[in-house]
């Protein structure tokens, strides 16, 4: 096939739009896109670990519509597409970012067809993630952004907790 003819062009840093990905050929297009400017780790968050996925571009017009597609194979709300200001001479760039049950999603569709070509230290961050026992905590509580800002110290059954709380299933 002719990229130009999908939306691949010459330059295509800044003024990359729509590519026309057949829905059949999405999970490796996304799993590529993933492994060169894609992001995957593990972090805590009042000693609870976290998953987070992210994606950096330059166009705005892409990442917009890949996330519209991504979000719809997922069958997830779509991502806020936020911007990231350029210092100096570089131009801005946009970014989309998955948490948790999202992150699992995406690990099945990238990878559940068995690949051959992938980043090995992405997936090996997914690996780690199944492992951990957080995962069998479910969210019952989720603060507002002003409570995470506030990060307010709150009396629950007598005993002060910080927001999310967690329970382990029965």
């Amino acid at each position: 096939m002719d990229l130009i003819n999908l939306g691949v062009i010459p330059r295509k840093t800044y003024n990359l739009g729509e590519i026309k990905i057949p829905d059949e050929y999405f999970a490796d297009f996304a799993r590529g896109f993933f492994d060169g400017d894609g992001t995957v780790y593990i972090y805590n968050v009042n000693n609870t670990p976290q998953i987070k996925v992210g994606f950096v571009c330059a166009s705005a017009q892409f990442i917009n519509h890949f996330n519209k597609q991504l979000c719809k194979f997922l069958g997830v709300k779509e991502k806020s597409v936020h911007l990231i200001k350029a210092h100096g001479i570089k131009a801005n760039s946009y970014s989309i970012d998955f948490y948790i049950s999202d992150c699992e999603k995406f690990y099945n569709f990238i990878y559940g067809n068995n690949p051959e070509l992938y980043l090995e230290r992405k997936l090996k961050v997914f690996e780690d993630w199944q492992n951990i026992k957080r995962r069998h905590y479910i969210k019952k509580d989720y603060p507002s952004k002003i409570g995470w800002h506030l990060n307010e110290n709150l009396i629950r059954d007598g005993f002060p907790v910080y927001f999310p709380i967690y329970v382990a299933n029965p």
